[in-house]
């Protein structure tokens, strides 16, 4: 299968278009983490095409421990739009020790500051024109977006209605490094998911994609067989209803 896998990739013309080339670490000393939330990168996609919401933006955070990411759509990169989805993030893991960010002006600004020193949450900042600084998150910003641009096909205003399907196809591959999906390392369990990844051989950062991309279609395609099935409930349901409104009008 991993042959077949590979052999795919090579040939898809959409991923080989979108695919960037790797490149070799250099030799800046890594950012050492002890359990998940001890740091988390932050960092903004965009301009991006405006979406009928009118979202341009996606804000980007990522937990250096366990790597799971959440991202947000925006409509502005204002302090007020960023310092919310810290504030979102907190209602749902609780407030991370520290915030990893670049020195633009959406992330140091009295209301960001303001909000970090009541959560409690220590504020570090990228070197200058250093983005390899936040590397973890410059890297998942480019993976989010190779993968919409993939989704979107002639459709790039689409891409909000693809960005959660997205998110949940990164949190719930497993990594190279270390074998675990960032699910897997939150929650202790792997989530219940419609697609089988192979457990047992090496795969590189292309073909992560891919299969995170299967899997993020299989999901898309399973939520819109839910939402017509629904449907057609309810229509049934609006039906048997008004044939008992019929019947007791009718006195039967």
């Amino acid at each position: 299968m991993s042959v077949d896998i590979k052999k795919w990739v090579k040939h898809c013309a959409a991923c080989q278009k979108k695919q960037c080339s790797l490149k070799n670490p250099t030799e800046y000393t890594p950012i050492v983490v002890a359990q998940p939330w001890d740091i988390v990168g932050m960092d903004l996609v965009g301009k991006l095409t405006p979406t009928k919401e009118g979202y341009q933006y996606i804000c980007v955070m990522v937990d250096y421990f366990t790597k799971w990411c959440e991202a947000f759509p925006l409509k502005t990169k204002s302090a007020e739009e960023v310092t919310a989805c810290i504030i979102k993030l907190f209602y749902k893991f609780g407030a991370p020790k520290r915030l990893l960010t670049d020195q633009g002006t959406e992330f140091v600004n009295k209301i960001n500051l303001g909000v970090c020193q009541t959560l409690g949450i220590k504020r570090s900042l990228c070197a200058p024109y250093h983005p390899q600084t936040n590397g973890l998150v410059e890297r998942l910003n480019g993976t989010i977006q190779r993968c919409l641009s993939k989704l979107v096909g002639n459709r790039p205003s689409s891409w909000a209605d693809y960005l959660e399907a997205t998110m949940f196809g990164l949190r719930t591959k497993k990594q190279i490094t270390n074998k675990f999906s960032p699910y897997f390392l939150l929650f202790g369990r792997e989530a219940r998911y419609p697609c089988e990844v192979p457990d047992t051989y090496e795969i590189n950062e292309s073909v992560e994609e891919m299969i995170a991309e299967e899997c993020i279609s299989e999901c898309i395609k399973r939520q819109d067989s839910i939402t017509r099935h629904l449907g057609r409930k309810s229509r049934r349901k609006t039906v048997e209803q008004n044939r008992s409104i019929q019947n007791i009008y009718l006195g039967s």
